[in-house]
């Protein structure tokens, strides 16, 4: 008995050992499993992180791109990122200039994920309010008026601000989005202009959309204008060099269309530029359909009657001093 007592008893130390072996085992598989788990963890996070930072890089600069030609006499101020661990947003400042007052214009936000995805937040815009009936509703951001054009091609022209422009002191410095019978090349548009000249806008519409346009200014009754904020042109420098800051339009529109984001838009707006690709993009090609101006009601009135000027629409105003 004394030998099967021993045996029992090894027995149970080993099974002991052996319990304390899968115990031990266990702890240290728990342990290994956490350390590659959060090794994993990390690994993804930095992995997405890079992937959504080059993604913002690349938005940012192919954003800034299609900013530059699009909506009327607005500029980037400022993009400011805001990251957090699983997300990133973006929200880019606009002004306008208006004789070299910066008016603040509508931001627009972009969110980011480390999936690889963004999407735009819906940004606040213009907004107006009036009688539904009325031939017009003018549309406001931040107290500011918003622009408006009509394109050459609108057999109907019934609304117009040249009035308004009159009641206006000249302690007050306005922009003036005036809007041509026909298209004009950069050459005499600047020449017409000189000083006051703040953006050209580029006829990119298609003979479908002009019937568009008509078609619905029938069924309303209404004239059927565009907003600025919807338009595509460029801003005016005083390099004669650069046509007037044409050249660099054309060039963004290149480069533009070998970005995947706005790749889409430039062609169909290049297509529309080239009439179909009959004829070369370049500055001297260019039809300008109308223009923003900008200085005291003053300065401005003297351009109101040219017989080139379809229509006058009022934007932003702001204090001279």
């Amino acid at each position: 008995m004394g030998k099967d007592d021993d045996f029992f008893k090894k027995d149970l130390e080993f099974e002991g050992l052996v319990k304390k072996a899968k115990r031990n085992s266990n702890i240290r598989v728990t342990f290994i499993s956490l350390i590659v788990s959060l090794l994993v963890i990390i690994s993804f996070y930095f992995v997405g992180n890079s992937i959504m930072q080059k993604m913002i890089d690349k938005e940012m600069r192919s954003d800034a791109m299609w900013y530059s030609i699009h909506g009327a006499n607005v500029e980037v101020q400022a993009t400011v990122v805001n990251q957090s661990l699983l997300s990133a947003t973006t929200k880019t400042e606009f002004h306008k200039t208006v004789s070299g007052i910066p008016v603040p214009w509508v931001p627009k936000e972009k969110k980011y994920s480390i999936w690889g995805t963004s999407e735009l937040i819906t940004a606040v815009g213009a907004s107006g309010t009036g009688d539904v009936t009325a031939k017009r509703i003018p549309m406001y951001y931040n107290g500011k008026r918003a622009t408006e054009f009509i394109h050459p091609g609108v057999t109907s022209v019934t609304v117009d601000d040249k009035n308004l422009v009159a009641e206006i002191g000249d302690d007050k410095v306005i922009e003036l989005a005036l809007s041509f019978d026909k298209g004009y090349n950069v050459k005499e548009v600047q020449s017409t202009f000189h000083e006051h000249l703040s953006w050209y806008w580029v006829n990119s519409y298609s003979q479908s959309n002009i019937k568009d346009f008509n078609d619905e200014a029938k069924e309303t009754g209404k004239d059927y204008t565009i907003s600025g904020d919807d338009v595509i042109g460029f801003h005016h420098n005083n390099q004669q060099d650069g046509n007037w800051g044409a050249d660099s339009f054309t060039e963004t529109l290149r480069n533009l269309q070998e970005e995947k984001y706005y790749q889409d838009l430039t062609e169909n707006i290049v297509t529309n530029i080239t009439k179909g690709n009959k004829k070369e993009l370049s500055a001297e090609n260019l039809e300008i359909i109308g223009v923003v101006i900008t200085g005291t009601p003053a300065e401005l009135q003297q351009y109101l009657e040219l017989p080139m000027v379809r229509a006058t629409f009022l934007g932003a105003t702001a204090d001279k001093y």
